[in-house]
């Protein structure tokens, strides 16, 4: 099979699930794929644009799995939803998001797709980008607190499914209270 950017990153987030975050490099990557590591970094760069790659095309994936809906608020819950069981279902998507630098030709056409949601939900671009902002950091911090040393702990502690969800209902409805004109 012939090289591309996207066999090689479905690669990469393969080693990431099976092995975790520290197995992800080039090389790695080029042994899966019967290739050599030059090969590989004229279709994705370095390992750094590599994992801004993976962190992208998981959240494409999540993204994309969300259906259009004229309704901002349940698309936001949706939107929340698909985030989090896109993070559980990764190894290490925590670390992956933290090691994995922002690169401006990457995410363009995300936000673009992601903008083109917003306004076809009547939703203001800044104040979209605003609420999908705070769902994301809502469920990458879950993720990281139950995916962290004292996860287990936690989740002894509390009934994590049920708290994410009840976090995601709460945000969402907080930003739908800001929004919507003071009854007269």
């Amino acid at each position: 099979m012939k090289l591309n950017r996207e066999r090689i990153v479905a690669e990469a987030i393969a080693i990431l699930r099976e092995e975790g975050l520290e197995a992800v490099s080039l090389r790695r990557v080029a042994a899966r794929l019967d290739a050599k590591a030059p090969s590989l970094a004229r279709h994705v760069g370095d390992k750094k644009m590599l994992l801004a790659l993976m962190s992208n095309r998981l959240f494409r994936d999540a993204l994309e799995s969300v259906p259009d809906g004229s309704d901002w608020r349940r698309w936001m819950l949706d939107f929340g939803r698909a985030l989090w069981r896109k993070q559980r279902e990764t190894r290490d998507i925590a670390k992956l998001i933290a090691h994995a630098p922002p690169q401006e030709e990457v995410q363009g056409r995300t936000l673009h797709a992601l903008t083109e949601r917003l306004a076809a939900m009547g939703l203001p671009i800044d104040r979209g980008m605003i609420v999908q902002s705070a769902v994301q950091v809502l469920v990458t911090g879950w993720t990281g607190f139950v995916t962290g040393p004292r996860g287990a702990a936690i989740a002894a502690l509390v009934p994590v499914e049920e708290a994410v969800e009840a976090s995601l209902v709460a945000l969402v409805d907080g930003f739908a209270g800001q929004m919507e004109p003071p009854p007269s």
